[in-house]
């Protein structure tokens, strides 16, 4: 067999057991640094990798504009998980960076209306195929690259596949965004949380190719930073996160995370025109899936309805949307599948927006 198909297998494997872990950990592990009740994040710093965790990611997604006004969506995402790999044990007298506890993947993707592309990369460890550094901050695998100053003000961002490619810069007109308490997200009702920040201010604009056809694009960018032990427990069956800039120059996150024996969790953030952040409980949200895509899942032939069309309603800041997928198919069958597109509004406010979708 071929050794290079044996390593692959390998390194997807310990990818799956690292999510496993996420799922199941609790947070009573002495390695959890972000039990406390309020968090101490400083930047640069916590730009940089938080390899004693096991889930962490990198994550931009835009919504894009050409000169005659067709909607494109970019997605470029770096993850890393920990695995219970012991180098140390596994190698008697040196460290062999291929059998790191640390396992690297990046998702990149294009969205039009009719069209949606994506590409897959995976790293093992400290072999300089793919990594963060800070001062000046770098995430990549390969050529794939986020690149920016210490205080993510102005950045960068390159991808490419098999049929896409782009190459695209950001510009912050804002502040960065602490989640939940000072950045600590609870996401369950179990109390599971993450480490969360946003840099929802990008300004972006570039150049991006598909099918050897070039658009000189602009428009809105999202950055989200992520890291934890115990995103989800046992029983939720995933999430639907939803990220939108309004008309008004202000902004929303929200996200519900399911669960089918306690009922479904919510949380959000709002963010005034003055860019001031006002957090958000789950009575204070309302997310109501309106229409379904009937999908087949290619990798494991099962069907399932994916909501493409969903009401939001944020009564006390006087939104109400409609929200419909720009592209209905926008799913990222990966290694993990999950569906992740641009998505436009109607209702109480005009804008753009991006919906990520797993566990269907």
């Amino acid at each position: 067999m071929n050794v290079n198909f044996i390593f692959v297998i390998f390194l997807l494997l310990n990818f799956n057991i690292g999510l496993a872990q996420n799922v199941n950990h609790t947070d009573n592990e002495p390695d959890n640094k972000i039990s406390s009740q309020r968090f101490d994040l400083k930047f640069p710093r916590d730009h940089n990798a938080h390899k004693e965790f096991k889930i962490e990611w990198w994550y931009i997604t835009a919504n894009l504009k050409n000169e005659n006004g067709d909607s494109f969506g970019i997605q470029w995402t770096l993850f890393r998980s920990r695995s219970e790999l012991d180098n140390n044990k596994a190698t008697k007298h040196f460290k062999n960076p291929w059998i790191s506890d640390q396992v690297w993947m990046a998702h990149a993707a294009v969205t039009t209306k009719n069209g949606h592309y994506y590409e897959e990369k995976f790293s093992r460890g400290d072999t300089g195929q793919s990594g963060v550094e800070i001062s000046p901050f770098l995430a990549w695998i390969d050529d794939w690259e986020f690149s920016s100053n210490n205080d993510w003000s102005k950045a960068s961002l390159k991808a490419n596949g098999k049929q896409f490619s782009y190459e695209l810069n950001l510009e912050s007109d804002g502040p960065l965004i602490l989640h939940g308490d000072d950045g600590k997200s609870i996401k369950t009702k179990d109390g599971h949380f993450s480490a969360y920040y946003s840099q929802p201010f990008f300004k972006i604009e570039g150049k991006l190719i598909i099918n050897n056809e070039s658009f000189d694009v602009q428009g809105n960018a999202w950055a989200d930073r992520e890291w934890s032990n115990a995103i989800l427990g046992p029983n939720q069956e995933g999430w639907d996160w939803i990220s939108i800039h309004l008309d008004d120059e202000t902004k929303l996150m929200i996200f519900r995370v399911r669960d089918s024996k306690r009922g479904d969790f919510y949380s959000g953030t709002f963010v005034s025109d003055q860019k001031q952040k006002i957090s958000l409980e789950g009575k204070d949200i309302k997310m109501k899936p309106l229409k379904y895509f009937n999908r087949k899942n290619i990798k494991n032939k099962k069907k399932s309805k994916v909501p493409i069309e969903w009401n939001i309603v944020i009564k006390s800041h006087g939104i109400d949307l409609k929200l419909k997928a720009l592209n209905k198919n926008s799913f990222v069958d990966s290694l993990i599948p999950y569906w992740e597109g641009p998505i436009t509004l109607s209702g109480s406010h005009q804008g753009f927006g991006y919906l990520e979708m797993t566990g269907y």
